[in-house]
């Protein structure tokens, strides 16, 4: 009996020992209050609510010198999959996956978190854990493989919960609690329990311009360890940090690949080596950010046209006895498709409060308005620069995106404002990058509409009226064209006539005819013989007539050019942030 309580003693103390190496129970450890790194939510599942859409997929290596000849027996691997958007614009899901590897043991986490955003300042989020640890017996040294610890088997599950807070109290400040395993389920192999330590993180992130500071600290077996890192960061390329550890010293850089791709290296060079940990870790992560992948706008070409010098034909007489001529030798048929996207997130009463011309209105006219009114510069500089504490993330990277755009390349933009909303205007003015305050491409106006009609159409609301997520208008420019038909010299009354039109291919398109003297004026819609609107192409046209003795007369060919443009709109109501690294022009306008 003495013998197998020693055993377990020493198996005990050996796990102990290879506890430490993993951190505890939860394998990966960062800021619960870091919004732009996706480890956060391993810690706090509320962060998901503030965090761009992912699936991160990565691996970290101990090492430890060589032992038995691998100079890397520990192992760790992770997976993450965020979606702050899935159930609705404030509720968000999240999935994980970790797994730790050694010549004692493994052990794997599963993770299922649910978050939901509150106000736009905070966000809680739980978190459900299955837990698994198997041992290999085999590296037990003098251990017998049939030790009673063992005889309930090699493997332990345990189910924990956790929950998190995520906090911005002001634009540059956010704060993150994150608990985890608040139930400290048993998972011993024996009949002694040893229940998983409850584990506390709690940070803050503070950051001015493209710098930030990391501060974050966890309590675990009623120790605290703290961590601290400085980073600056790139807009759209990445980032870098270095920092202190509870271990020693780390250095990490992002940097993007590809469109959504990018690639994360963190290194831990290890100092305070009280639990073994070895000369340290290499980590490295491939992420994937959804929102980042841009869907390039189809560009609709116009054909080019060719017109084939045709000689005229010997046949016609040299002493031509009339003068065609169009009034339009080119025309321009402006096809508008205008699609609206809603996203499901968007409740119909949200919907019910846009105008109707942020939802789009095709008319007639070649050229679209960017906004149905004129607009007049503002001075804020007596207004004092005040901003709301309540800015989304959302909301504050595309700030960032529009003043990385000013500065880089050089984007026109413009903040529009209503004497309601100055103050406003004059915090987010205060909120740009000095660069691009002192930058000519950025102006803040005041709307003044052109006419009563346009005021009305820009602030009348949707209310109940359904929407249209397709529509197409065409209009001709211009919508007709007069053939002019002049005698030039005394002539015989014709015996009949007519005035031919063809396409490039000379076929007949559409046609005219009479009998007796050609008509002076024929005015042609641009519609075929079966009145069906005709293409782009170049058209010829020419008269010709049958004199008394049944004789053929021509006139000499000219020509009418026919251009199709299509214009393709695209209005998009969304909760989610874009991206505006593709915009020609950025308007911001400020509503009550």
């Amino acid at each position: 009996m003495i013998g197998v309580r020693l055993k377990k003693i020493v198996i005990l103390g050996m796990l102990v020992l290879a506890q430490g190496t993993a951190f505890g129970q939860n394998l990966v450890v960062a800021n619960p209050a870091e919004m732009r790194d996706f480890r956060s939510a391993f810690v706090n599942p509320a962060v998901i609510s503030f965090q761009d859409a992912h699936a991160a997929l990565g691996g970290k290596m101990y090492h430890l010198g060589f032992v038995d000849g691998d100079s890397n027996p520990f192992r760790q691997g992770y997976v993450s999959l965020g979606l702050p958007f899935a159930i609705s614009n404030q509720m968000g899901l999240g999935l994980q996956a970790q797994y730790f590897d050694s010549p004692l043991y493994s052990q794997s986490n599963i993770s299922f978190m649910i978050s939901r955003r509150i106000q736009h300042i905070y966000a809680i989020g739980i978190r459900f854990n299955l837990f698994s640890r198997s041992f290999n017996r085999d590296n037990f040294d003098l251990v017998d493989p049939d030790d009673p610890v063992f005889r309930n088997g090699t493997t332990v599950w345990a189910g924990t919960f956790g929950a998190g807070v995520s906090l911005f109290p002001w634009p540059f400040l956010s704060l993150g609690i994150g608990l985890d395993h608040i139930n400290r389920a048993n998972i011993s192999l024996a009949n002694e329990d040893v229940n998983q330590p409850f584990t506390a993180y709690f940070g803050a992130a503070l950051t001015v311009g493209t710098l930030q500071a990391s501060l974050s600290t966890y309590y675990e077996d009623q120790r605290w360890t703290p961590r601290l890192s400085l980073s600056t960061r790139v807009m759209n390329s990445g980032y870098a940090l270095l920092g202190v550890s509870e271990n020693g010293l780390m250095a990490e850089g992002q940097f993007r690949i590809s469109g959504p791709l990018s690639l994360n290296y963190n290194y831990e060079y290890t100092i305070f080596d009280s639990e073994g940990i070895g000369q340290g870790s290499h980590a490295l992560t491939l992420i994937h950010e959804f929102d980042r992948q841009r869907n390039l706008p189809k560009f609709e070409v116009p054909e080019e046209f060719k017109v084939q010098f045709v000689p005229p034909d010997q046949s016609m007489r040299e002493d031509t006895q009339f003068y065609v001529y169009s009034i339009v030798n080119k025309m321009e048929i402006i096809e508008k498709k205008l699609t609206r996207k809603i996203d499901p997130s968007i409740t119909r009463e949200q919907l019910a409060q846009l105008s109707l011309y942020e939802l789009g209105m095709l008319d007639s006219m070649r050229a679209e308005y960017v906004t149905p009114y004129d607009e007049t510069p503002i001075d804020l500089g007596l207004i004092p620069a005040t901003l709301d504490a309540n800015l989304t993330k959302e909301y504050e990277d595309f700030v960032r995106d529009v003043s990385r755009n000013i500065n880089e390349n050089e984007v026109p933009t413009r903040v529009i404002a209503s004497k309601e909303t100055y103050l406003r205007a004059a915090g987010l003015r205060k909120y740009f990058d000095v660069d691009s305050v002192n930058s000519d491409k950025l102006a803040f106006v005041e709307p003044v509409y052109r006419s009563r009609r346009d005021s009305l159409r820009a602030n009348e609301k949707l209310g109940n009226r359904p929407i249209k997520l397709h529509e197409t208008l065409f209009s001709l420019s211009p919508s007709s064209t007069t053939f002019q038909i002049t005698p030039i010299s005394d002539i015989d009354i014709p015996k009949t006539w007519q005035l031919v039109i063809k396409d490039n291919n000379d076929r007949e398109v559409r046609s005219f005819t009479g009998a007796g003297m050609p008509l002076a004026e024929l005015r042609w819609h641009w519609h075929d013989a079966s009145d069906r609107l005709i293409k782009s192409g170049v058209y010829s046209y020419h008269l010709e007539w049958r004199d008394r003795n049944d004789k053929v007369h021509k006139t000499h060919k000219k020509y009418i050019t026919v251009q199709r443009l299509l214009r393709n709109i695209t209005i998009e109501v969304t909760g989610k942030r874009k991206d505006t690294g593709d915009a020609d022009e950025i308007n911001i306008i400020l509503k009550n």
